[in-house]
């Protein structure tokens, strides 16, 4: 497999959730808890009632059923 580096900016509030993140589940660095998230929300859009959504019933549905806070608020 040929491995591709990505590199991004986040806001402090990102950054915050991704360190805690890694302390509570004990990943060694960032790349870990990004991979896993990205792993987990594809197999969730991947489901064929999640993939029938357009992009607005897609956010509510997180908001619905996802973590406290709304999807919009996490950016």
């Amino acid at each position: 497999m040929n491995l591709k580096s990505i590199t991004f900016r986040c806001s402090a509030a990102q950054l915050n959730r991704l360190e805690r993140a890694m302390s509570t589940l004990a990943c060694e660095n960032r790349t870990n808890v990004l991979a896993a998230a990205l792993e987990e929300f594809l197999q969730f859009a991947e489901q064929k009632e999640i993939a029938e959504l357009d992009l607005f019933e897609l956010v509510k549905r997180i908001n619905t059923e996802g973590s406290a806070c709304e999807f919009s608020s996490q950016a």
